[in-house]
Parts: C-alpha cells; sequence; structure tokens
C-alpha cells in the first residue's frame, strides 16, 4: 500500500524554522562580536584617557618642585620652602593629597628631589603619577624626570633695573677666555680668539641713553615703556617687551657652611696659613666690620668673604679666585686697584647696598658686579680703559672711551653664583631603562 505524500507546506515551515535559528544564531554572534569590540574600543579609550591624565598629574608634582624653587629663588629661606616635604641629606620627597579623577577613578603623586638645598650644580625632579580605576583594572603610571641647572648671574654683559647711561664714544662686545669649555684651561686675556657680538644688554626701566656714538655689539633687551636707542647703535636685536627678574642670591653664613672663621680684620693674605677649606672646596671668611682691601689672594686658591665693604689693592694670583659678598659700597681707583690675574669670573663682588658704587682702574679691570639696590659707576683711567666681565644693578654709568668686554665664559663656568635655576632637560621615564632603577635611585619612595 502505497502511503500518502506528506503535504508541502510542512515541509516549508521547517525549513523556514531552521533558517530562522540559523539566521538567529548568526545575528546573536554578531552581536556578540560587537559587544566584545565595543568593550575592548571602550577600555582603550578609557586607558587612553587615564594615561593623559597621569601625565598631567606629572607634570602638576613637576610644577611643585619647580615652584619651591621659585621661592628660594626669590629669597625665602631654604627650609622655609621645603617645610611641608620629608628631607633627607639633599633630597626631598612629598606625597601629594589624593585626586578624585573621572568616572571614579583615584589619583595619586608622589615627587622626589634631588639637591633641594642647593647642594648641587644640577639638581633633578622626578614625579610619578598613578591613576586606579573604579572598575578594577589595572593602575596606569606616568613617571617624568626634569633636570634643573643654576642660572648664573651674569648671563648678560650688562643689567640695569632702572636705567643705563654709556659714556660717550664707548663699545660694548664680547669674547670668550675658555673657548675649549674645559675647567681649570688657562684663561684668554681679550680678545681671546677674536672679539665678538654676543655683548648683551637688558634694561628693565628708565631711559637706555646710548650717548654719542656708543656702540653696542650684541642685543639689547628692552622692559616694556623703555624708549630704544637709534637702532644703528645695536648691531643686534632689539626687543621691546623683555620680562625678567634679578634677585640678590643669598649670602653664606657661618650656619650654612661646615667651616668658616670669623675675623675682626681681613688678612694682607687669603688663605691664612694653616685654615683648611669648606666640603666645597672654598676657604670662608667673616670680616663683617672690616673692608677687603690692600688683600692678595694666594695662587690657586679659591676664597670666599663677607665683609663690610669693597676698596682697592686686591690682587688675585693666576688660578684663584674670590667671592665677596657685602653689605656696603664697591669704591676702587687708580693704579692697581684691582689686579686679576685669572678671568672675569675670578673675582665677583654682590652687596646689598643703596649707596652709589664706585669701579675704578687705570688700565683693564676684570670683575663681576651684582648691586641690584645700587647705582654702579664704571669709572676708566689711562688711555684705553676696559672693563671685562658683567655688571648687573639698579642703574649704570659708563665713563666717556670706557670699553666693556662680556666674558662668554660667564654663561658656562660652575664658579659663577647662581641666582636661579632654568630647566636644562625633560625626560618621560616611561619603558626606559632609568625607569628600572627608580626603586635604588629614590631609596624605594618610587618605583
Amino acid at each position: 500500500m502505497t502511503a500518502a505524500p506528506r503535504p508541502a507546506r510542512r515541509r516549508q515551515r521547517g525549513s523556514l524554522l531552521l533558517s530562522a535559528m540559523l539566521i538567529a544564531i548568526s545575528m546573536g554572534a554578531g552581536l556578540v562580536g560587537y559587544l566584545q569590540v565595543s568593550r575592548n574600543a571602550l577600555q582603550l579609550a578609557q586607558r587612553t584617557y587615564y594615561l593623559n591624565d597621569a601625565a598631567a598629574l606629572a607634570e602638576a608634582g613637576l610644577e611643585e618642585a619647580a615652584y619651591c624653587f621659585r621661592q628660594i629663588e626669590l629669597g625665602t629661606a631654604v627650609n622655609t620652602v621645603w617645610n611641608a616635604w620629608t628631607t633627607s641629606g639633599s633630597n626631598a620627597t612629598i606625597t601629594l593629597p589624593q585626586f578624585s579623577r573621572g568616572q571614579g577613578a583615584i589619583g595619586r603623586v608622589k615627587v622626589f628631589v634631588s639637591g633641594f638645598n642647593g647642594s648641587v650644580q644640577i639638581p633633578y625632579v622626578i614625579s610619578q603619577a598613578t591613576v586606579t580605576p573604579l572598575d578594577g583594572s589595572p593602575p596606569i603610571t606616568k613617571t617624568l624626570r626634569i633636570g634643573l641647572k643654576k642660572r648664573g648671574a651674569y648671563n648678560a654683559a650688562l643689567v640695569a633695573s632702572n636705567g643705563i647711561d654709556f659714556g660717550s664714544n664707548s663699545v660694548i662686545d664680547s669674547f670668550n677666555s675658555n673657548p675649549s669649555g674645559i675647567s681649570g684651561s688657562t684663561p684668554l686675556a681679550y680678545p681671546g680668539n677674536g672679539a665678538a657680538s654676543a655683548a648683551n644688554v637688558i634694561v628693565l626701566g628708565g631711559d637706555a641713553d646710548f650717548g654719542s656714538s656708543t656702540l653696542l655689539k650684541g642685543s639689547l633687551m628692552l622692559a616694556a615703556g623703555v624708549a630704544s636707542p637709534p637702532a644703528n647703535q645695536v648691531t643686534g636685536t632689539i626687543v621691546t617687551n623683555y620680562a625678567g627678574t634679578f634677585p640678590l642670591p643669598s649670602f653664606p653664613s657661618l650656619a650654612s657652611i661646615n667651616r668658616g672663621y670669623l675675623l675682626f680684620t681681613v688678612p694682607a693674605t687669603l688663605p691664612r696659613s694653616g685654615d683648611s677649606p669648606a666640603s666645597d672646596g672654598r676657604f670662608y671668611y667673616f670680616p663683617l666690620l672690616d673692608n677687603i682691601d690692600n688683600t692678595t689672594v694666594t695662587a690657586g686658591k679659591n676664597v670666599t668673604v663677607v665683609c663690610a665693604g669693597v676698596r682697592s689693592k686686591i690682587t688675585i694670583q693666576a688660578g684663584a679666585s674670590l667671592i665677596v659678598y657685602t653689605y656696603g659700597t664697591i669704591n676702587t681707583s687708580g693704579d692697581n686697584a684691582i689686579v686679576n690675574n685669572s678671568w672675569a669670573g675670578a673675582l665677583q663682588i654682590f652687596t646689598s647696598t643703596t649707596s652709589r658704587c664706585d669701579v675704578g682702574n687705570n688700565g683693564n679691570t676684570l670683575a663681576c658686579i651684582y648691586a641690584p639696590n645700587a647705582e654702579v659707576r664704571l669709572n676708566g683711567g689711562g688711555s684705553d680703559p676696559r672693563y671685562v666681565g658683567a655688571v648687573m644693578a639698579k642703574s649704570i654709568k659708563t665713563h666717556s672711551n670706557l670699553k666693556v668686554h662680556y666674558d662668554e665664559a660667564l654663561l658656562n663656568s660652575s664658579m659663577v653664583v647662581g641666582v636661579g635655576y632654568t630647566l636644562s632637560t625633560w625626560y618621560d621615564l616611561q619603558g626606559t631603562a632609568d625607569a628600572a632603577g627608580l626603586s635604588a635611585l629614590t631609596g624605594g619612595f618610587l618605583l
């Protein structure tokens, strides 16, 4: 007996159901894949966002340390500036208060500073920021490092905060007494390997009076409101919106060094026989009630004096240096007023006085003067008066026919007293060999 054939409609219904199931499975698989891709994209976007956020927090840590160095530059005591930090030796550390970030994440910043107290020539700051997401995913860390270097007191030939007045026929140029840049090299006398045009002059207020036939071989930086001299008297660029600060550096004291000598008078020869230098290799003397005059600094010795004033007959033998800090005036004149057998940076004088200072010598004067509160007059004697070095003062007045030769070696010499800090390097330590040694470098403070 032949079976009845299955209706075609039932077969079609089964085929449609199977097709629908396959389509649903395909759509489900595609949807799962789409959701997974979307989730991965969301996680990537979130971590990228937090990585940028961690970088911003790390930069905030760097700025926290930079602000402290700036306060020191403005004259705030070191202990006051770093009071909120934990200090050990020349290092300082701080963990900033916790930051609440987007989407419930938490940010933490730890900052390590080497050389916070100015005890090292090139201090550095390492800031490490960590952002921990709320969803339990791994934390994101960014570590940044900056290097600082001390800004020397004499980065320009002449700096006047309230006017400069050149005598007629003055010439201001530059040269380099140490073109090799090697410390301890025998300094070259002007013009060295050749006179140059890098004698920059800065005027922050008052007038820039260039007199008759004065020529500046370099650039002129003027604060807003200071009238410019004729352009043909300046070989370089004339900047008319310059802004800058030139604070007086802190004077050393017996409490700030590990060895020094309190004196009633300044000896005829320094250092004295039998005296020992401080840890930085300099001999420190504090004749607070006496002027320095008729004094010779022995060859190869480095001496620092804190005294009442500066007078004539100061001799610096070859390879020696003398840094003077005084609360009084500078008055030198006549033959052999200043005999500097080294280079301009070998005689640096810093004064807080508000009274006029007169720097004169029959012949060449090699010196660097820093007197931000006083008028400094550069007087010349003889047929060809010259001043080799740099001056920073409230106002500056030069003698007619005086030639000023700025020594470019002042820009880079570690002997020059610093008046602040500038940024020298910036590194992202992520993934570098330095990052692996952070724990050892920071005594376990950073990981």
